[in-house]
């Protein structure tokens, strides 16, 4: 729309707070060489300032005004947002760098987002080029999709650098920790459970086609437990784990690649830790009572066979640390100099007791199954053994700080997590 020729008034103020943006539009002069905004209802009337924002002592202005591109003919906007005394006289400030407009009130920056949406309406005469390359409105779940399609480096740099800008209290930081850890637990639950989904997919089938694992269950917890170790390092009684390494051979080879067993996780701080896992549905005991002892229970081929396995990774990584070099997951050799193999400590994680010998049922054979298994764990000085929900437990207390009912394993989902 052309402008005709009037005698007007450039300089006013238009009131974003209290009146409506249907009150003005943009346009172009007659003679094309300036573009203002336009009061429709007073065709004697433009504005070069706007109130965005008002307290009893102050108010934030925007004075903006528009210069024709050599380029695109349209016109570039260039707003100026200034803290002003209601005299209009230009706020003071201890700085002699730079002036902070604020708008951390929600309502205040509602109505700078409409002044941006209201200058985005005409794109043919106002040039924002620039604004539309740099910034972008998006929709809050499209920012999640790309966020969970980055790597696990790249979120952390993300995470890092928005708590950096939003200046985030320790009490906002400790909230969001308890929520991403208080997921990671009902993940853990949901594997440890095997529960169906709501897609009707049991929950291991669920994580192996999420993530793209191997068969078999040992390869679930392997990569549940190594993604989030923070359940291991808070549990495992290991004191400032600085790197879990994962699937290490830690023997020497011979001239054919063999004799080069290799634990699933192996813990390198000032002492090394080796973590071997089964899985939480591997029986501890065999299903029948010992044929040979009464009110005697045998230990499975699996743990026995686990056992040795532990105490074979011992011998080996001994023999072997001095002239080994370890690497890291990104590639990295580790610098020996701050890492040390002194008696190492092995930790065996296999099967669930509320599965297979629940302590709140009455029933005899799980009391001995019990009782045989403390002692067996009591008198091994090398190889700490630990069932799955154990190890739930005790991460459960990490970060509710609290105690599992009795019987959590009966309860439902919905009150552990409440």
């Amino acid at each position: 729309m052309i402008l005709q020729n009037l005698t007007t008034s450039f300089d006013n103020e238009f009131d974003f707070i209290n009146r409506d943006l249907s009150e003005i539009e943009i346009r172009e002069t007659h003679a094309k060489d300036k573009c203002v905004v336009w009061d429709i209802s007073d065709p004697q009337k433009s504005y070069n300032c706007f109130l965005l924002a008002k307290n009893t002592q102050s108010k934030i202005i925007c004075d903006l005004t528009f210069h024709k591109s050599s380029t695109s003919k349209k016109y570039l906007p260039r707003p100026v947002f200034k803290r002003v005394s209601l005299d209009g006289n230009i706020k003071n400030t201890r700085s002699k760098d730079k002036v902070i407009v604020d708008l951390s009130n929600s309502n205040d920056a509602i109505i700078f987002w409409k002044f941006i949406s209201f200058i985005k309406k005409y794109k043919e005469i106002v040039d924002l080029d620039d604004l539309e390359s740099t910034f972008k409105v998006i929709a809050k779940d499209s920012y999640f999709i790309e966020f969970d399609t980055k790597t696990e480096k790249e979120k952390a740099k993300d995470i890092i650098e928005l708590v950096r800008k939003s200046d985030l209290k320790s009490s906002d930081i400790r909230s969001i920790a308890f929520e991403s850890r208080k997921k990671d637990l009902k993940i853990f639950y949901l594997l440890l459970k095997n529960k169906t989904l709501s897609n009707g997919k049991k929950s291991i089938d669920h994580y192996r086609s999420k993530y793209s694992i191997q068969p078999g269950e040992e390869a679930i917890w392997h990569h549940f437990l190594k993604n989030h170790d923070w359940i291991l390092g808070l549990n495992l009684d290991l004191v400032f784990i600085k790197e879990f390494l994962d699937e290490q051979s830690v023997g020497n080879p011979n001239s054919s690649g063999s004799g080069n067993p290799k634990v699933d996780l192996l813990g390198m701080s000032h002492f090394t830790t080796l973590v071997e896992l089964k899985h939480a549905n591997t029986n501890i005991f065999k299903k029948s009572v010992s044929k040979g002892r009464a009110n005697t229970w045998d230990f499975t081929s699996d743990f026995i066979e686990g056992i040795s396995q532990c105490l074979g990774q011992v011998e080996e990584v001994t023999k072997s640390f001095d002239g080994k070099q370890y690497v890291d997951g990104d590639g990295v050799i580790l610098d020996k100099r701050f890492i040390h193999n002194i008696d190492p400590q092995s930790i065996f994680i296999i099967g669930c007791r509320c599965r297979e010998f629940p302590m709140y049922d009455a029933d005899n054979d799980n009391l001995v199954k019990y009782k045989v298994f403390q002692r067996f764990r009591r008198n091994n000085r090398i190889v700490d053994v630990l069932t799955f929900d154990e190890l739930f437990e005790r991460s459960y207390y990490s970060v509710f700080d609290k105690r599992l009912e009795f019987r959590w394993w009966e309860m439902d989902e919905k009150d552990l997590f409440v």
